[in-house]
């Protein structure tokens, strides 16, 4: 597969493009790549930090003041504090980094299947009524990631054709610009 994707690479070098094409096909490539955020995902992205900003002084209480239920709390400041930084960062970056959100995509369902396994291991091991709905709770958080891990692979292959049309369609243009009009017999 390599050596088809560098046959095809040394076709379209073969005759450079103009130099404003060029700077114009880079322009749109990184505006399909990793678009600007929309309104409506800052939006997301800003309520769903007020809410992770909410839940950490809530789990540092529950840290210091429940002495039963430490380890759930503890759990929860764990993960808010990384959850919390990654909004930050895509707010700050302005972009969603989309190469890292889908490997990220991909250990989620991993970790999720491996959390959903010993959940349903438990089940089977001590039979009762909340280890059944542990058990469907983990393949439910599996279900969910691996949906969403599906998305982005639909995501990332909508994308990678995008780029190939691009790339076609700036050549095209280029070669057709560089091509004289054809005559008219008169």
């Amino acid at each position: 597969m390599s050596h088809v994707n560098e046959l095809r690479d040394n076709l379209f070098h073969a005759e450079p493009m103009s130099r404003d094409r060029q700077q114009r096909f880079r322009e749109e490539l990184a505006q399909i790549v990793e678009p600007t955020l929309p309104r409506g995902h800052r939006l997301y992205y800003m309520i769903s930090l007020a809410c992770v900003t909410i839940g950490i002084p809530g789990a540092v209480c529950g840290l210091v003041l429940d002495a039963g239920h430490r380890w759930i709390w503890g759990l929860n400041l764990l993960v808010l504090a990384p959850v919390a930084g990654w909004i930050l960062y895509i707010l700050w970056r302005g972009a969603e980094p989309f190469r890292a959100m889908q490997g990220l995509s991909k250990a989620f369902v991993g970790l999720s299947l491996f959390a959903a396994f010993l959940l349903i291991s438990r089940g089977i091991q001590q039979p009762s009524l909340d280890a059944i709905l542990w058990a469907l709770l983990g393949m439910l958080v599996f279900l969910l990631t691996s949906s969403i891990n599906l998305w982005n692979r639909v995501i990332s292959a909508e994308r990678t054709t995008r780029e190939h049309i691009l790339r076609l369609e700036y050549r095209i243009a280029d070669m057709s610009s560089r091509l004289s009009p054809p005559q008219r017999p008169e």
